[in-house]
């Protein structure tokens, strides 16, 4: 009996998710840096753009598409293909271009993002993925049959490896509430000396909030986590914050929780607990 030998590249793919206006931070992943990696447009400003650089050695060919994504309550990501109800997608009311480039080696492309507003469009937040993906490089050749390991049948597949990021369009004057369920927070162990302090967040009104959050112990930071989103029409969201090495968090600790937005001073939501 033959064996069949298969060498595969799997698919990959990021949803990124970094407020825009932060300079310092951008993804990196299937040798294309991309900045900004969260998109957000509103009535007032319609417009954006997103940068794109080959970060590899060769030239590359990158396909841009916008897909539906939807968001679990454990913050992972999966494909759309049947709306559910409140689900609002962009796709069908952001245009971008290009929708496919080709780079040198260090070379960049920019591509420009415009929120078009239809008549008679329902108020709310509309969000759909800016996926780009480099298409697979060619099959290698099958080795002749007399270059061939006896019994054996050598074949590649290689997939497309890609990267998206959020686009989100907003229309109305959108609010967003958020709140701390108390009697979810706890401590779990993540290995040797590690730990991680889970909590259920909730999310009310017309947009989704996106953040950091933060424990303290007294005056002493204990936990902290950076880019957390709920996004609509989510209500929950399960956060795992990791605890600081310098801190070890046990039974009887009482705590205070917050969750503030990027670009706001005072927390969205905030709330005190003892750990039980």
């Amino acid at each position: 009996m033959k064996l069949l030998l298969l060498k595969t590249i799997l698919f990959a793919t990021t949803a990124a998710s970094v407020v825009i206006g932060t300079p310092t931070l951008t993804v990196v992943a299937a040798d294309l840096m991309v900045y900004p990696t969260r998109v957000v447009m509103t009535d007032r400003q319609r417009t954006a753009q997103v940068d794109i650089i080959n970060t590899s050695q060769e030239q590359a060919t990158y396909r841009i598409s916008l897909v539906r994504k939807r968001m679990l309550d454990n913050g992972e990501f999966q494909d759309v293909s049947t709306p559910e109800p409140g689900e609002k997608f962009a796709d069908e009311i952001v245009k971008y271009s290009p929708r496919q480039v080709t780079l040198l080696p260090g070379a960049g492309q920019t591509i420009r993002i415009m929120f078009k507003v239809p008549p008679n469009l329902e108020e709310g937040e509309y969000r759909s993925h800016l996926l780009f993906i480099k298409p697979p490089a060619a099959i290698s050749k099958i080795p002749d049959k007399e270059e061939q390991e006896p019994n054996v049948i050598s074949m590649n597949i290689v997939a497309n490896i890609g990267i998206s990021i959020p686009v989100i369009a907003r229309h109305g004057n959108l609010e967003a509430h958020a709140s701390i369920d108390p009697a979810s927070v706890e401590v779990r162990s993540a290995g040797e000396k590690r730990q991680i302090l889970w909590f259920t967040m909730r999310r009310t009104g017309g947009r989704s909030i996106y953040g950091d959050a933060v424990a303290y112990r007294g005056k002493e930071k204990v936990a902290e986590g950076n880019g957390f989103a709920i996004y609509t029409p989510n209500s929950v969201r399960k956060v795992g914050v990791p605890v600081l090495e310098s801190a070890s968090l046990k039974k009887g600790d009482s705590l205070r929780i917050a969750f503030t937005e990027r670009g706001e001073k005072e927390p969205l939501a905030e709330t005190t607990v003892v750990i039980q």
